[in-house]
């Protein structure tokens, strides 16, 4: 993986020749109309051009000590270097976990319905593909649907892995994954700045959000994967910093799934409340954050009198 980078291109040439050490004047570049000139001890400021800080390494350096929230020596930046440092450790779990999977384990059946372990495998492979095209495609200035072929191409390329072997699987995850953080180490700050891809579930989407709907997809598949024998992760094992995001992005979206006759007032005590949609039934979803997200998510119907959803998204 590459080391961080963070570069500043080379004053501009200023036309004196090679050698030359005690120019007639200078004047202040920030106003070079003026004939004001500068002190011969006073320095110029480097030239603020683009500056490169972005990737999985820069992501990491970042998580690391001295970050933190605000007045913590935390500074806003374009890049989501929290979120790429989440969804990278979520990388390794992946690797971790297939590393110890046999053909047998591939053709038993997951979570998901009508799935194999080898079909969401086969998916989490694709899906870090269908994320590197759109984030290649971003860097060159252009804009990438996230599967061109549409639910075709996706649904197709699912059933393909059916019979994969463990052995391909994980190269397959692998090289996908290294595909993928690769494509996040060469994007520039102006990229993650107004670069996007186009989703299906969502249509336009900035770059930063699909470092986020990766990480999702990685966290809640492990889960899905049913792999608890092997050392697979449950949903109380979800990484707290995902279970953070992902409760932020669900609950905003939440109004459009909530039945217009409800109001369901989200309770989870480990975090303030929040109250969702205008109804007259009012239902209290007094639980804690992670089983109130399995029914957000759509793993499980709720309890009694929680109401039906719309679609997770």
């Amino acid at each position: 993986m590459a080391a961080p980078t963070s570069f500043r291109p080379d004053r501009p040439f200023d036309g004196r020749p090679s050698g030359t050490t005690e120019p007639a004047s200078r004047t202040d570049p920030a106003n070079p109309e003026s004939n004001q000139e500068l002190e011969p001890d006073q320095e110029l400021e480097p030239d603020s051009g683009p500056v490169q800080e972005s990737g999985v390494a820069a992501a990491l350096a970042a998580a690391g000590p001295g970050s933190g929230p605000a007045g913590s020596g935390y500074r806003p930046s374009a890049v989501p270097h929290d979120l790429l440092a989440g969804v990278t450790a979520a990388h390794r779990r992946l690797a971790d976990l297939v590393a110890g999977l046999d053909d047998t384990a591939l053709r038993r059946p997951c979570l998901l319905p009508g799935w194999s372990v080898a079909h969401l495998l086969t998916h989490l492979a694709r899906n870090a593909e269908s994320h590197a095209g759109m984030i290649e495609a971003a860097s060159a200035g252009e804009v990438s649907d996230q599967y061109p072929g549409g639910p075709a191409q996706r649904d197709g390329d699912i059933e393909a892995g059916r019979d994969v072997p463990a052995t391909v699987a994980r190269v397959a995850i692998a090289d996908a994954v290294a595909r993928l953080e690769r494509a996040w180490d060469a994007v520039t700050v102006d990229v993650w700045r107004t670069g996007f891809g186009r989703v299906g579930s969502y249509g336009v989407t900035s770059l930063a959000d699909l470092v986020f709907l990766r990480w999702r997809e990685v966290e809640v598949h492990l889960v899905d994967l049913g792999l608890t024998d092997h050392g697979g992760p449950r949903w109380a094992d979800l990484s707290a910093a995902y279970v953070d995001a992902e409760w932020a992005w669900t609950v905003r979206g939440l109004p459009a799934r909530v039945p217009p006759e409800y109001t369901v007032l989200l309770a989870p005590g480990d975090r303030p409340s929040t109250s969702v949609g205008r109804g007259d039934q009012l239902v209290v979803v007094d639980a804690p954050t992670v089983p109130t997200l399995v029914w957000l998510t759509g793993r499980e119907p709720g309890a009694d009198g929680w109401p039906p959803l719309g679609p997770w998204q």
